[in-house]
């Protein structure tokens, strides 16, 4: 070797840097938005709300009951049977002793150590903003994003994504008898 203080790896072993992506005509320069994650749809379509001759396959009934759930990324599914505390290491205090601490792993720390609380109250999904520092916002499904006011909660539709930070969670419907 020519240098004596440094060792070579052997090819191969360290990847290839990425290649710098080719920039579209509608590109802002310096544009440093990040790219929140997709969710992909549901394998079965579901219909959009419970009745009772809707059939979603031949000879299979649609289900009597719905449940709300949670979808995020990396397959993260919570169904909201009780009322939850979403963050980086929730913690329950008096106001909130009946809710299950649910920790959300996000690389980019953007959700707070107790970031928001969801319910389900008289079948509607509540969203409070826990006085979080990146707060929280829900995504419509037109794609209008909707602050929340901390400490004051906010009804959520089917199909909705609340931003935690940067942190995306999906509400929607799941037939009971799928879960």
């Amino acid at each position: 070797m020519d240098t004596p203080d440094f060792i070579v790896p052997p090819p191969g072993l360290i990847p290839e840097a990425p290649q710098p992506r080719e920039r579209a005509e509608d590109d802002v320069a310096g544009d440093s938005r990040r790219v929140l994650p997709a969710f992909p749809p549901p394998s079965v379509p579901l219909p959009a709300a419970p009745t009772g001759g809707t059939t979603l396959a031949p000879g299979r009934a649609a289900p009597t009951s719905w449940m709300w759930r949670l979808r995020g990324p990396a397959g993260f599914q919570l169904l909201l049977l009780r009322p939850v505390l979403l963050g980086r290491d929730p913690s329950t205090d008096p106001a909130h002793a009946e809710a299950a601490s649910v920790a959300l792993v996000d690389p980019a720390r953007t959700v707070s150590k107790t970031h928001a609380r969801i319910e389900v109250v008289d079948d509607q999904v509540l969203v409070t903003d826990l006085h979080s520092t990146n707060g929280t916002r829900v995504l419509d499904a037109q794609g209008e994003a909707h602050r929340l006011v901390p400490g004051r909660p906010a009804v959520v539709a089917a199909g909705a994504s609340v931003l935690l930070g940067e942190f995306a969670v999906r509400v929607d419907r799941a037939p009971s008898d799928t879960v």
